[in-house]
C-alpha cells in the first residue's frame, strides 16, 4: 500500500493541472513557499480591496503590534500543528490521528515581513485569479454565526502567528499540501493533479523566487 501511495503520489504529481496557465505580467505577486515537508501560501496583508488583517487582527499574535507587510496560510491537522513544533516532537499517535482523518482540520497564519524566510517561488495572479484564491483560503475556516474565524487558544511557534479552526479533516489523500495545491488549482495555477507532498506543488510553479 505504501508503495502504491508513493507511486500514485509520483505519477499525479508530474501531470500538470492548469498547463495554459501565463503569469499576468502586472498582477498581485503571491509565494508559495516550503520548509522542505509543508508548503504554504504567502499573499500580501493588503491588496485591491483584500484585508486579511481585519479577519486575523494583529492582537490574535501574542508578540505582535501591527500587521506586517504579508501573511502566509498553511492547513494541516490541529493535533499536529498544535503539538509538533519540530519533527523531534512528533508522536506516533499524533501522526495516526492525523492520518485517520480522526482530527480536526486546522490554519496556522503568521505575518511576515518578507516572504523569502524559507524557499519560496513567486507566482503572479490577475484579480480574478486572486479574488478565487482568497475565496478558497476564506472557504477553509470554521466561522461562527457572525462569520469570524474560530482562534485556537493555544501559543503560536512565533510571537507572530496564531491558529484557528479550520475544515476539513486531514487524511492521507488530503494532506497539509494537497490544501495548497487545491488553492493553486482553484486560482487557475498550473500545478499537480494531487501533491501529498511539497515536492510535486513546487515543481509546477514559476522559476521567479522570494525577495
Amino acid at each position: 500500500m505504501v508503495l502504491l501511495y508513493v507511486l500514485a503520489a509520483l505519477l499525479l504529481g508530474l501531470v500538470p493541472r492548469n498547463p495554459g496557465f501565463v503569469e499576468t505580467a502586472d498582477g498581485v505577486e503571491i509565494y508559495v513557499r516550503t520548509n522542505g515537508v509543508h508548503a504554504d501560501l504567502v499573499v500580501p496583508t493588503r491588496w485591491n480591496g483584500v484585508d486579511w488583517s481585519a479577519e486575523f487582527p494583529a492582537h490574535d499574535m501574542s508578540g505582535l503590534v501591527a500587521p506586517a507587510r504579508w501573511i502566509a496560510f498553511g492547513w494541516g491537522d490541529r493535533g499536529f500543528m498544535l503539538t509538533t513544533p519540530t519533527w523531534a516532537d512528533l508522536r506516533p499517535g499524533t501522526a495516526f490521528i492525523a492520518l485517520s482523518g480522526l482530527g480536526q482540520g486546522a490554519v496556522h497564519v503568521e505575518y511576515l515581513d518578507s516572504p523569502g524566510a524559507y524557499d519560496a517561488r513567486r507566482v503572479r495572479l490577475s484579480a480574478e485569479q486572486y479574488r478565487r484564491l482568497t475565496a478558497f483560503i476564506r472557504d477553509s475556516f470554521v466561522r461562527d454565526a457572525g462569520g469570524a474565524v474560530r482562534r485556537i487558544d493555544a501559543a503560536g511557534y512565533f510571537g507572530t502567528d496564531a491558529f484557528y479552526e479550520a475544515v476539513p479533516t486531514y487524511t492521507f489523500w488530503f494532506t497539509c499540501n494537497e490544501w495548497t495545491r487545491r488553492a493553486l488549482a482553484a486560482a487557475g495555477v498550473r500545478t499537480a493533479w494531487w501533491a501529498p507532498f511539497d515536492i510535486a506543488v513546487m515543481h509546477h510553479l514559476p522559476a521567479g523566487t522570494a525577495r
